[in-house]
């Protein structure tokens, strides 16, 4: 298939076609270099329409993934409906020598 891989998003039934790990955009990548935010343990659910993966928290709000390179350079505001369950990780700084699963 080129360029991508399959994967299995995280916490998630979802598999879907991904960039392969050489082709990160960033030293964090939501898919291969994920930081140990408060957020991991949300099913990952990717947004066709803003080209961004979220998290869903266990309200079925969706939340913006802080791995998403989007977010970290700023391309994306991260804007959504929120309902407090993301603000753990704006309070903490992320392990970004976390090891992945």
């Amino acid at each position: 298939m080129g360029d991508y891989e399959y994967q299995q998003l995280e916490n998630s039934s979802i598999r879907m076609a991904v960039h392969k790990p050489e082709n990160c955009m960033s030293e964090i990548c939501t898919i291969h270099q994920r930081t140990d935010h408060s957020m991991r343990r949300f099913p990952q659910i990717w947004r066709g329409d803003r080209k961004l993966m979220m998290r869903t928290c266990p309200h079925d709000v969706q939340h913006p993934d802080p791995d998403d390179f989007k977010i970290i350079d700023g391309i994306d505001n991260g804007e959504h409906d929120c309902d407090g369950c993301c603000i753990q990780f704006l309070d903490e700084e992320p392990d970004y020598n976390a090891n992945n699963d």
